[in-house]
């Protein structure tokens, strides 16, 4: 609910220098030379050379990474009495040469990232949440201002969100269709992001759409204490370095945002402003050079009341939310062969309450998993892996017979039960690298579900050809099923006979990777079968079908001459799936036609940074209403729907800025101030429309974001 500022360090400057190698004593150009406690750094230049300013003082780690060469890291003493000389060494052939895949982009402090975590968190507007920095990626569409994920035509709940190869049920708070979502993890915990917008390989099941693979950090390098205060709330961190081996990190967060509301004009909106508690955290053993055991935990609580005008009743919308996420993992290699191994559990309970509607959902998702990959000669590698989980849910509540009478006493149906099933899930994928510009990877999964009570193979084929250094062109299909929510094999409302839901993606692209300049073109196809949905009634309708076309575009470049580090992303889409009401195929909800986002950053020396970002879309299809009659029994207008999805939302357009300054007032001290303000020109967007008493009158709910400001600051200590 508030920005998490930038974590630098601030000293008197000093010049950090040297020249990057390889084994024959080449320069290497394009490496990536950073401090991992500050992130300060710079890409080396045509000569091996890399040269940066920083402010912090005492020992740091260098470390330089390159794709297709060893990670280095080197202790060092700052200031430096001199220049560093690195040398990388080329790594094995394991490590791939070729690391563009179709449809996938990489956040974080990783080799090849396409956005940084601080350029995550630099990010105006994305308020320093991981999803919403992936929202302004090419492919996923604006629907609404949440952080949910609608990715190239496919529904928030088609994107597969892992941590630490764990799948998280529950990856957003606040996730209902009446406020405004928030993702559940802070971006200093993660080490990284991997985001697929399809065609992803056979390791990946139960997803039709897109698959966010985060990455908790690595054990800190040094023992520190962090406070934040802000307008929305107060979090405290502790990083623990035990030693060589061992360190984790704990934070915790409570959110309050009356004040926020009270300052933004908002808080007549609300019965019970957005508020919650959060607890995480995560730890890593490294017993043994390229072996590790890593534990990451999560308890969140969160609870709202916003007053609602509908047609047939006006009163408040609670909603009491609570997540939890423990995932254990491993890795480690036994004679070349890698393994990789997690188990996990991962709970959400939600209630909700808004006149004559009433769920009371409780979920769990218990699972294990093993991979293993075998290299079977130079250019050949194997890849075999296994997943079971368990799923329960307990379901109980009312929705109300005529989706038009949410009044208190409306006729409602009542259910009640308790949903579980378990999925059995196997993969096989062959790897090839004839050559070190080609790569070609051939998977076959099969996943067996008792809730559906059938066998599906899932095959998917990618490929990747370098034909120069600069330019990739990249091509996958596949096929992809995922088992319905479980909320609607529901035997009162829903269909215990669904089968599985599936996609068939075609995708094909280019990227032009010049170093400072990246340029990222990809066209895609989806079709999709068997789709499961509800009614306005709450009622399930099976059979579904659909289509998704679509174009992006994504361009990141360093501006020299203006000192800017800008990022523009374009998608275009035609989507249409059936409506469940008349079973017509119509414009998806999700059909955003034209999304375009415009981000840029400038940094004044090592204490001043300013940041803007512009975020334009078409609006969304909607049903409209055309007419009423009079219900004389319960003495209401029941409307009358148009044509399925025939009209849409008028454009989105938002401007957001966002500014932090470091300071540093004692030794080892770290002080940013941090300020934001969303939707700065104070547009009045229109998310849905609502209708009077006889719905003969429009009335547009604009955006839970008028003019707003955020601002707050924080401070390290040593421990």
């Amino acid at each position: 609910m508030f920005l998490t500022p930038i974590t630098l360090a601030a000293q008197e400057s000093s010049v950090v220098s040297g020249t990057v190698r390889d084994p024959a004593g080449h320069p290497l150009a394009g490496a990536d030379a950073f401090l991992l406690e500050t992130l300060e750094g710079s890409l080396t230049d045509d000569v091996g050379g890399f040269r940066f300013d920083t402010r912090r003082t005492g020992s740091a780690t260098l470390v330089v990474q390159k794709a297709g060469y060893l990670e280095v890291r080197r202790p060092v003493d700052l200031p430096l009495e001199g220049a560093l000389a690195i040398v990388m060494q080329l790594a094995p052939i394991a490590l791939e040469p070729i690391t563009v895949e179709a449809g996938t982009f990489r956040l974080g402090n990783l080799p090849d990232v396409t956005l940084s975590d601080l350029e995550v968190v630099r990010t105006p507007g994305a308020a320093a949440d991981p999803f919403r920095a992936i929202q302004t990626f090419p492919g996923i569409q604006s629907v609404g201002e949440g952080a949910g994920l609608f990715v190239r035509g496919g529904d928030i709940s088609e994107t597969r969100v892992l941590l630490d190869g764990a799948t998280v049920i529950s990856p957003f708070r606040l996730d209902t269709d009446r406020t405004i979502s928030f993702g559940r993890f802070d971006p200093f915990q993660l080490r990284g992001i991997q985001f697929s917008a399809g065609g992803f390989g056979a390791e990946h099941g139960d997803a039709l759409s897109a698959i966010a693979d985060l990455q908790s950090v690595d054990k800190p390098a040094a023992s520190e204490l962090g406070v934040s205060a802000a307008i929305g709330g107060l979090s405290g961190g502790l990083s623990v370095d035990l030693s060589e081996s061992v360190g984790f990190r704990l934070t915790g967060t409570r959110t309050d945002t009356d004040l926020l509301m009270r300052l933004n004009g908002r808080r007549d909106e609300f019965d019970v402003v957005p508020k919650g508690n959060d607890l995480s955290g995560g730890g890593e053993w490294v017993y043994r050079p390229g072996a590790s055991l890593k534990a990451f935990v999560l308890v969140q609580t969160d609870e709202v009341g916003v007053r609602i005008d509908d047609p047939s009743h006006s009163g408040v919308y609670r909603s009491d939310g609570r997540a939890d996420l423990l995932a254990v993992s491993g890795l480690d290699a036994f004679g070349g062969v890698g393994l990789k191994w997690g188990l996990a559990t991962s709970g959400s309970r939600k209630d909700e309450d808004f006149g004559a509607y009433r769920l009371e959902r409780d979920d769990r998702l218990t699972q294990a998993r093993a991979r293993i990959e075998v290299p079977v000669r130079p250019g050949l590698a194997v890849a075999l892996g296994a997943e079971v989980e368990h799923r329960e849910a307990d379901l109980a509540g009312s929705v109300p017979t005529a989706s038009y009478d949410n009044a208190p006493d409306a006729s409602t149906t009542v259910f009640a039960s308790r949903e579980s099933g378990a999925r059995l899930g196997g993969f096989g994928q062959v790897e090839l690298r004839p050559s070190n510009v080609l790569r070609l990877l051939l998977g076959l999964r099969a996943d067996r579900s008792t809730f559906t009570g059938r066998t599906i193979l899932d095959p998917r084929l990618s490929a990747t050809w370098r034909p120069t250094g600069m330019l990739t062109l990249t091509a996958a299909w596949g096929v992809f099923h995922q088992v319905p929510d479980p909320l609607l094999f529901e035997p009162t409302l829903g269909d215990p006979s669904l089968p599985a839901m599936s996609a068939q993606h075609w995708i094909g692209g280019a990227t032009w990777d010049a170093g400072t300049r990246l340029v990222r073109i990809e066209a895609y196809a989806k079709h999709y079968a068997s789709l499961a949905a509800r009614t306005r009634d709450g009622v399930t309708r099976g059979g579904g079908t659909g289509t998704a076309r679509g174009l992006d575009v994504f361009v990141k470049d360093e501006l020299g001459l203006l000192g800017l580090d800008g990022r523009v992303a374009y998608s275009f889409i035609r989507s249409e799936r059936t409506d469940p009401d008349t079973g017509r195929l119509a414009p998806s909800a999700f059909d955003a036609t034209h999304t375009l986002n415009l981000v840029l950053n400038r940094g004044f020396g090592e204490w001043l940074d300013l940041g803007v970002a512009y975020r334009a879309a078409t609006g969304v299809p909607f049903t409209p209403i055309t007419g009423a009659a009079f219900d004389e029994t319960r003495g209401l207008w029941q409307p009358v729907h148009g044509v399925p999805m025939s009209e849409r939302l008028p454009a989105y357009a938002r401007v957001d800025l966002s500014a932090s300054v470091l300071q540093s007032f004692w030794r080892d001290n770290i002080t940013v101030f941090f300020v934001s303000m969303m939707n700065s020109l104070d547009r009045s967007n229109v998310l849905q429309f609502r209708y009077n008493r006889d719905y003969s009158e429009r009335i547009p709910l604009k955006t839970p974001f008028p003019r707003s400001i955020y601002f707050g600051v924080t401070t390290t200590l040593p421990l």
